[in-house]
C-alpha cells in the first residue's frame, strides 16, 4: 500500500511517500507546486487553509488531520486551537523517543514545545530563523540577506558573523533557556528532538527528525515500520 503523507506550511509544502514498511521524502515545493503521486490514501497536515481547495482537487479523497484527530491530552483548554502540526510533532515525538519530551520546529517560526508524562503542557512561538533575517533585511536597507548556515560566533566582527551569529545565538539561547527552565519546573529530564526544514541547523542540542510529524501522520493511522 502507497500512501502519500503532506504537510502543507506556512512557506511551502514537503512530501512525503510511505510503501513497503520504507518513507521517502519527496521533496519541497512552493504552494503552486504540488505534484500528482500516485497512492492509495493520501494524509494531509495542513496550516495553510487557502492551500487546500488546491489539494483536493489533486487528490478528491486525501483525508485532512485536524487537531481533534491527534490523541494528545493538553494540561490546558482550547486543543482544537493548537496548529495541528504542533500536536502531530508531539505526538510523533512522544511514540518515537520519549513522553518527557521539548521539541523544537524550526520553520516560518521558531516553536518549542512541551511534553511531560505524554500530556502536552503548552509553548512558545517566536519568528523562525529565515523570516528573523528576511525582516532584518527588508527594513534596513543596508543589510544583505543572508543564506542560512551554521554560524555561531563568540563576537561578530563583520556584517556576516553579526547577522547571522546574532539570530542564530539569540535562538539557541532561547531554546537552551526553555530547556533548562522546564526541566527545573517539572523536574524532569526532557530529550530534545529538533524537525522542521532548519532544524539542523540545531542538530548538536538533540535528535534533529525532519520528518517527523509526517511519521506522526502514519503512526496516528496504524502505519508502523522501524523509520
Amino acid at each position: 500500500m502507497k500512501v502519500l503523507t503532506v504537510d502543507i506550511g506556512n512557506t511551502s509544502i514537503d512530501l512525503c511517500l510511505y510503501e513497503e514498511g520504507r518513507l521517502k521524502h519527496l521533496g519541497k515545493y512552493h504552494h503552486q507546486e504540488l505534484l500528482e503521486v500516485p497512492a492509495d490514501l493520501v494524509l494531509v497536515s495542513s496550516v495553510k487553509p487557502s492551500v487546500e481547495d488546491r489539494v483536493l482537487k489533486l487528490y478528491p479523497k486525501a483525508e485532512f488531520i485536524r487537531s481533534a484527530h491527534v490523541p494528545m491530552e493538553t494540561a490546558f483548554e482550547g486543543k482544537e486551537r493548537v496548529g495541528v502540526d504542533r500536536l502531530l510533532n508531539l505526538y510523533g515525538a512522544i511514540r518515537l523517543f520519549s513522553e518527557n519530551v521539548l521539541i523544537v520546529s524550526c520553520g516560518t517560526a521558531l516553536v518549542v514545545d512541551l511534553a511531560v508524562e505524554g500530556i502536552f503542557q503548552g509553548g512558545f512561538i517566536v519568528p523562525g530563523l529565515r523570516l528573523s533575517l528576511e525582516c532584518l533585511s527588508q527594513k534596513a536597507e543596508l543589510i544583505p540577506l543572508l543564506e542560512l548556515e551554521r554560524l555561531f560566533p563568540d563576537i561578530g566582527r563583520d556584517t556576516k558573523t553579526a547577522l547571522l551569529g546574532g539570530v542564530l545565538n539569540q535562538a539557541k539561547a532561547f531554546i537552551l533557556q526553555c530547556l533548562e527552565s522546564w526541566q527545573e519546573s517539572y523536574k524532569r529530564e526532557l530529550k530534545v528532538v529538533l524537525t522542521g526544514g532548519d532544524g539542523w541547523v540545531f542538530e548538536e542540542l538533540g535528535v534533529y527528525d525532519p520528518l517527523l510529524l509526517h511519521k506522526a501522520m502514519l503512526l496516528l493511522k496504524g502505519f508502523y515500520s522501524s523509520f
